[in-house]
């Protein structure tokens, strides 16, 4: 795992400035702490920092093919890489190190840009064609790993972090008013937009072409799931469990020590009870809780698990201070706001993995194609609410379920589904502001009224070529690629990679998710039951006990703290008379939504959580200014 960085001058051909390439990569020494690299070649420069997990000794990069005409940088890992080291083998081609990494080149030299197709796992890549003088950038097909890039028409820079592209001083800092937009919408701002204008980042699944006639993106692989009639559920299970078997042994391939993180919940656990039976010695297991959690804290179920694999266990807990203290360190990381309160808990944890292990495997991607969210169960029977007459929707249920104190999601359900477009129906069930709440929140000059269209265009994109599928399916497609690469695996990369730790995800093998995703919905959820074939597939490894516990999520008790702990500070934080967030909301609204969740009568915790993280952000990278006390 490591973290790589290049320039391209396409327009000028003028020489890359080695200097400049040197202070990016410098920039992402905590994502490769043990080894680093470049290559020049006339107008391209290739830089990167290594985390050694496989070949330690032989793998540094930038590795080359035989004649040196073709070169790479690479962030991630490649778990079918000795399928096709012997194949190319096989064809003549000749290696000089035992990596990964310089599969991929060989792999690009037999297959060109459809290398891409035959790599399972999880990567960041720039490969420079000499001979064509070519450059192509991709990222993996989940968007496990980020990769950022800009382009100004005349040269491409490029990185698996945004503050190495900005180091180059020609690169101004100014805030994307739609991405800001979007973040309100999804709490993350989504492919390929990010919230630094000019500043984009390839969608999961995409690669990006560049030569002297410019640059270009294009999807690379675009699957579209079918649900194969003549399967039984038990087919689907015995299907399920083999290639979960064999994606988690994939996956604990490496020359380094290997640990896992463990939740309370069936998915990291069911990956520690396979990783269990594939080794001869205790997993290494860390969890991280809170000390003032209450229904939120997962670690006494998470030390119950240990105990059943025999697993040599550790753990950490925090507190609302911790979040006060701590939270501008994990935003330098993140580089964009990102409102999920659980990923400072990723940061600490992960930091408690790395005194023992480099790398991690976690359970993260289970919920997305088998429908784990309460959203899902909405959307599995919206059809039945969506047939009562619309007056006794809008005049009767409507204003009951708003009139009700502090239940957001029971509003949100209410809220979308009554909506018969679908693509409109998922952007509501996302939102954390709706489009009343932002009409009230922006200023009148900054607001980019865009009538939830914006929003709607990201779905659409993610819904072309699905639009024949139930519309759970379609649900739970676009979310693998939304909101599972833009949110939770975004925070999980960067989190991780702050604290030099790399996290694995067995359940986006790809040869894994072509059965998950070809699942119907009555393998999904059946009855109130969500993940259901899913579990049925898991209690080969795990007992009932634990896979009918009630589902708790890596969640926080951020509703309480913003009601009493940190109520005060967050005021200040927001409504001081230099906060960011003055310069583009209205400051009377803030106001109104930390009196209403202090009195308990809003559950606002997600959009006060969200405006909290984007001030911080703004503080960091736009312009800098103390925090109250």
């Amino acid at each position: 795992m490591c973290g790589i960085c290049g320039l391209y001058n396409y327009n000028s051909h003028k020489p890359a400035d080695e200097l400049l390439i040197g202070t990016m990569a410098v920039n992402l020494i905590h994502r490769g702490p043990d080894d680093g690299g470049q290559h020049l070649d006339g107008a391209v420069a290739l830089g990167m920092r290594r985390l050694s997990i496989i070949d330690v000794e032989g793998g540094q990069q930038p590795i080359h093919n035989e004649d040196r005409s073709i070169w790479i940088v690479f962030n991630g890992e490649i778990y079918n890489f000795a399928e096709l080291r012997r194949e190319l083998e096989g064809k003549g081609h000749r290696f000089y190190t035992r990596s990964d990494t310089e599969v991929i080149v060989h792999s690009y030299e037999e297959w060109g840009d459809d290398c891409l197709l035959r790599l399972n796992g999880i990567f960041g890549l720039s490969i420079w064609d000499k001979r064509q003088q070519r450059l192509l950038l991709a990222r993996d097909h989940f968007g496990v790993k980020p990769l950022y890039y800009y382009d100004d028409g005349r040269r491409l820079l490029w990185s698996s972090e945004v503050k190495a592209i900005l180091v180059d001083p020609n690169i101004s800092r100014k805030v994307d008013i739609e991405a800001l937009d979007l973040f309100l919408t999804f709490r993350f701002v989504p492919s390929p937009l990010t919230m630094f204008k000019g500043i984009r980042k390839l969608r999961p699944g995409h690669r990006l072409i560049c030569d002297g006639n410019g640059c270009k993106v294009e999807r690379y692989w675009s699957p579209h799931p079918y649900v194969d009639p003549t399967l039984s559920e038990q087919d689907y299970v015995h299907l399920l469990q083999e290639r979960l078997e064999a994606a988690v042994r994939r996956q604990m391939i490496s020359d380094v020590p290997i640990g896992a993180l463990l939740s309370g919940g069936i998915d990291s656990g069911v990956v520690v009870a396979i990783m269990s039976r594939l080794t001869n010695h205790s997993v290494r297991t860390f969890t991280v809780g809170f000390k003032d959690g209450d229904k939120v804290n997962e670690l006494d179920d998470a030390r119950v698990t240990g105990e059943l694999f025999h697993t040599e266990h550790h753990e950490v807990g925090l507190e609302s201070l911790d979040y006060q203290q701590w939270l501008q360190k994990a935003i330098w990381h993140l580089e964009e706001p990102i409102g999920t309160t659980s990923a400072l808990g990723m940061h600490v944890v992960c930091r408690l993995a790395r005194e023992h292990v480099k790398v991690v495997l976690t359970g993260q991607g289970a919920d997305e194609p088998f429908c784990g969210y309460h959203r899902y169960l909405g959307e599995r029977y919206g059809r039945f609410y969506r047939r009562l007459p619309n007056s006794v929707r809008k005049h009767v249920v409507r204003p009951l379920v708003e009139a009700l104190p502090r239940q957001e999601r029971i509003k949100r359900a209410v809220r979308s589904l009554g909506t018969t477009n679908v693509s409109d129906r998922f952007v509501q069930v996302y939102s954390v502001f709706t489009q009343e709440m932002k009409a009230s929140l922006w200023k009148v000059k900054q607001y980019p009224n865009g009538n939830g269209q914006l929003a709607q265009g990201i779905v659409n994109y993610w819904r072309q070529g699905i639009e024949y599928l139930d519309p759970l399916l379609q649900m739970a497609y676009v979310d693998a690629r939304l909101s599972l690469p833009d949110d939770l695996l975004m925070y999980g990369d960067k989190m991780s990679m702050a604290t030099s730790v790399e996290a694995r995800v067995p359940f986006l093998d790809l040869e894994y998710m072509a059965v998950a995703e070809a699942l119907p919905p009555s393998l999904r959820i059946r009855g109130l039951t969500r993940k259901y074939t899913h579990k049925k597939a898991i209690g080969k490894w795990l007992p009932r006990a634990i896979i009918h516990r009630p589902k708790l999520g890596f969640d926080t008790p951020m509703d309480r703290w913003f009601r009493f702990g940190l109520s005060d500070y967050v005021r200040r934080v927001l409504l001081s008379h230099d906060s960011a967030c003055r310069i583009y909301f209205n400051p009377d609204s803030i106001d109104s939504l930390i009196r209403d969740h202090v009195k308990g009568r809003q559950d606002n915790r997600r959009q006060l959580y969200s405006l909290w993280v984007f001030e911080l952000w703004h503080r960091q990278f736009i312009f800098k200014t103390d925090l109250p006390v």
